[in-house]
């Protein structure tokens, strides 16, 4: 599997946002970097930030951090509870 670039990384997102346009993009990527960096500590590889189920949970995560008030940040329970554990099972085994 090779690297996804920020570029690949970003119109996944978007598509699964259904965003379309670029008014958007530094927004989206300033979250991106947020919740892949909370994905990272949490012991979840790139490669498996990469997957189709790690874009889907960065892609949950870059949507929990859009629908914030200032001083309100939290991740959803699907986030949180359900796919990061998934994520973490799988990132441990290998």
């Amino acid at each position: 599997m090779s690297a996804l670039s920020d570029d690949e990384l970003l119109e996944k997102v978007k598509t699964g946002l259904s965003i379309t346009g670029t008014a958007s993009d530094a927004n989206i990527r300033l979250k991106i970097i947020a919740v892949k960096g909370f994905m990272l500590n949490a012991g979840i590889t790139i490669e498996q930030i990469e997957s189709d189920l790690g874009v889907v949970t960065l892609t949950i995560g870059v949507s929990d951090l859009w629908n914030v008030n200032s001083g309100e940040v939290d991740f959803s329970n699907a986030f949180k509870t359900i796919l990061i554990p998934q994520l973490q099972a799988v990132s441990l085994e290998g």
